[in-house]
């Protein structure tokens, strides 16, 4: 076969020219390739290079280092708006009172607290509006408040929560009117966990 394709193409210049046009066609279409290869390249060295230079620039402005130490006050005074407890139990409790002085505070009246433990894992799926994902090292604890509506009261058991050192995210606020004015509301706390303090040793001498 390859002996009659030779003669054919020694016979039938038609059949060279063709050929010779398909590789042709071939070449052109590699070289092509080849060019927008090339190109994509040096476009993307040259993004890189342009990348580098801008943050060389950055690094050198002297205001990156002077950011440092009000971005560092500002940390330690979010830290410090976290409540602290060594166990979550502790958490719900202190939570729990905290919510109950400040009703009281407010005048709230007929009020019902329920404080619970948010699960981690779903705390850093589903967290509540406005809260971004739980860090491992923190508690987020919530509580369900209910007590009859006066806006007066309501508003000043609001400002005492905004007022609050500790900071406590409002989840949701309800008002309904039937069958009585009534205020639901959740509340988010998040607490920092300390470390338990370590057992003393006990005096006493074993005989």
């Amino acid at each position: 076969m390859l002996a009659d394709f030779i003669k054919q193409l020694r016979d039938n210049p038609r059949l060279r020219w063709g050929i010779a046009l398909i590789v042709g066609i071939f070449w052109f279409y590699a070289i092509l390739l080849l060019r927008d290869t090339l190109q994509a390249e040096n476009l993307q060295h040259r993004a890189a290079a342009q990348a580098i230079v801008r943050l060389k620039e950055q690094l050198a402005q002297p205001e990156w280092t002077a950011r440092v130490t009000p971005a560092k006050i500002m940390a330690v005074q979010l830290e410090g708006r976290l409540w602290q407890a060594p166990t979550s139990g502790l958490a719900q409790a202190a939570f729990h009172d905290w919510l109950t002085a400040t009703m009281v505070k407010a005048a709230v009246t007929r009020s019902q607290i329920t404080v619970t433990v948010i699960d981690e894992a779903v705390a850093n799926t589903a967290d509540a509006p406005g809260t971004t994902t739980t860090p491992a090292d923190v508690w987020k604890i919530k509580a369900k408040l209910g007590f009859d509506f006066s806006a007066p009261i309501l508003m000043d058991f609001l400002n005492r929560i905004e007022g609050s050192e500790k900071q406590i995210i409002v989840g949701s606020l309800t008002v309904r009117k039937e069958p009585m004015s009534h205020v639901e509301m959740e509340l988010y706390g998040y607490f920092q966990k300390q470390a338990a303090p370590a057992a003393k040793p006990s005096d006493k001498t074993q005989p």
